[in-house]
């Protein structure tokens, strides 16, 4: 396995367990053909019948880490929806962005030109100036997923 494979699927498993420490119901699918790399049950259900099925909703989630840097490029989101999500984390600052489709397609460059062609780039890489990009998008618990 390359270092990053390795590094992408040790950072699903950060995210899992920081959603499992907050009660959320997390749901890992088996292949990765959708962009989704963890499903997580809803907290809004009606609570007089919060057992029903259908009283519940997923959100889904992508997963995308650096070690360092962070710059995340060649990002596929061909349908923003709200129940759409990207975790994106780097690993030697520690910090997590959790940052909805809609607002990944707003924020992020498009590239127009090259093999990216129609793919989005989102910069998170600090600089002297900005130490933190997207500070409204920085999360610990994920209380932001409903």
């Amino acid at each position: 396995m390359t270092s990053k494979l390795l590094l992408g699927k040790s950072t699903e498993l950060l995210i899992t367990s920081i959603l499992l420490d907050y009660e959320r119901e997390v749901y890992l699918p088996a292949v990765d053909d959708h962009g989704v790399d963890l499903l997580v049950r809803t907290r809004h259900v009606m609570q007089t019948e919060r057992n029903r099925p259908e009283n519940f909703e997923f959100q889904e989630l992508q997963v995308k880490s650096v070690s360092s840097g962070g710059l995340f490029a060649a990002l596929k989101c061909e349908h923003p929806r709200p129940n759409y999500w990207f975790v994106f984390f780097i690993k030697d600052i520690n910090r997590i962005w959790l940052v909805n489709s809609m607002d990944l397609v707003n924020e992020a460059s498009r590239n127009i030109s090259g093999k990216n062609i129609g793919l989005y780039t989102y910069d998170l890489k600090p600089s002297g100036r900005t130490p933190v990009k997207h500070p409204e998008h920085l999360t610990t618990d994920f209380s932001q997923l409903p």
